[in-house]
């Protein structure tokens, strides 16, 4: 009898563990954090670690980048749990979860930091209505992404990157300033910019990769499209 009851327990143990944890699970739902406006890049820009997503670690705080969603799923390196931010104003990294977005400084021009989640009042960030992610204790500033594009690695077209800082909340850098949360792929957008990073064809018997800049402005062998250019930019 003992034994019986000892084992209707065990199961019904395992039962509540197993409901739990997929309700916990259920609750993370990994989710880009996508610049509305697309600019020269059809895929969408994210905010993204520093560094290739198979290595992506939370060190050297987030820049935007080509968004992977294209690739069918979130990546590493840009999935941020979506219900923190909407429930709890908390950019908590979805694959480093004691990982949270940070202000550096609440002042414009401020570096955007990864840093381990602790409820300090410089974590408390939101995504308002309007779309702009606002620190709660310095309501003036909007995550905004840079104007200048620089060469990624990866796929074709090249992935490319801007800077992404807090600054000062502008109705006239509304393009830039504007994000939405995306977790599924609905297909390319259209891009607003011409593209200014594009591959530069290899030559026959060329001894490495270059790329060109728009109208043709070689860059030569000086930025190769090589494993080292993804890990020193992305």
């Amino acid at each position: 009898m003992k034994t019986q009851l000892l084992m209707i327990l065990s199961k019904t143990i395992i039962a509540l563990f197993a409901i739990f944890f997929v309700s916990y699970a259920s609750a993370q739902t990994p989710t880009e954090v996508k610049l509305k406006a697309f600019f020269e890049e059809d895929r969408g820009w994210c905010l993204d670690l520093r560094g290739p997503p198979v290595r992506a670690q939370p060190l050297g705080g987030v820049h935007g980048h080509t968004c992977y969603l294209y690739e069918e799923s979130v990546s590493l390196d840009q999935g941020y749990v979506k219900e923190d931010i909407l429930g709890k104003n908390i950019f908590r990294l979805a694959a480093f979860p004691d990982q949270c977005m940070t202000v550096y400084e609440p002042k414009s021009g401020t570096f955007v930091s990864m840093e381990t989640c602790d409820g300090r009042v410089t974590q408390d960030i939101g995504l308002n209505d309007a779309g702009q992610i606002i620190p709660d204790m310095a309501p003036n500033l909007c995550l905004t992404i840079g104007t200048e594009s620089l060469p990624g690695g990866g796929s074709m077209p090249l992935h490319i990157l801007r800077s992404a800082n807090f600054e000062t909340c502008d109705d006239s850098l509304a393009d830039r300033q504007t994000w939405e949360l995306r977790t599924e792929w609905a297909g390319l957008g259209e891009a607003t910019e011409p593209r200014t990073w594009i591959p530069t064809p290899r030559e026959p018997g060329a001894g490495g990769g270059g790329m060109g800049m728009g109208g043709g402005m070689g860059m030569g062998g000086a930025m190769g499209m090589g494993a080292a250019t993804e890990e020193e930019t992305e």
